[in-house]
């Protein structure tokens, strides 16, 4: 990675506090590099409790457009993700959507 180049979006929400998730953190965290000028997420990182977890937010991000809608990926959450921290995820996705055009590039 060429830090000169990529961009890191980063999305927020707070963890349920039935959440496995919460005894780390309280706050979950999706982290999407992305190369500009483009708006194809390249890479994804979380704080989701379990590696199989960071893993499944990973393979439904990578590639993903942060210019077109994130009702897809919200959707996806709805019908694969069934754990306390769902609505989380979706809330981070959200806050990663809308912070992506505020950097300039999208």
């Amino acid at each position: 990675m060429d830090a000169r180049k990529h961009m890191i979006v980063i999305g927020y929400a707070k963890v349920p506090a039935q959440s496995t998730t919460r005894a780390t953190h309280e706050f979950f965290s999706i982290s999407l590099l992305v190369e500009p000028p483009g708006s194809t997420v390249l890479a994804v990182d979380s704080t989701a409790a379990t590696a199989m977890a960071r893993e499944w937010l990973s393979s439904l991000l990578t590639g993903a457009d942060l210019t077109a809608d994130d009702a897809p990926y919200l959707a996806a959450v709805d019908r694969n993700y069934l754990g306390p921290a769902a609505g989380s995820i979706k809330q981070a996705i959200r806050d990663v959507w809308r912070r992506f055009p505020a950097s300039g590039t999208g």
